[in-house]
């Protein structure tokens, strides 16, 4: 089963995030440019990204008021 996380800045970035059971895929689009970069993400780096988000997100400031 694939479980999966999009984000839209509202100024035509989207970031995509795709998790199935062999690996991660990372989908990042710029509509206004016409840019694209896909790549795979193992579950070792995935797991390390979990971390950093998981140690520095608390400390950040919450940017929606």
């Amino acid at each position: 089963m694939q479980k999966s996380f999009n984000y839209q800045d509202g100024f035509g970035e989207e970031l995509s995030l795709a998790i199935n059971p062999s690996s991660g895929f990372l989908l990042a689009t710029d509509d206004g440019g016409g840019d694209s970069v896909a790549m795979s993400i193992s579950f070792d780096e995935l797991r390390r990204l979990a971390k950093l988000i998981d140690d520095e997100v608390p400390h950040g400031e919450n940017d929606k008021k």
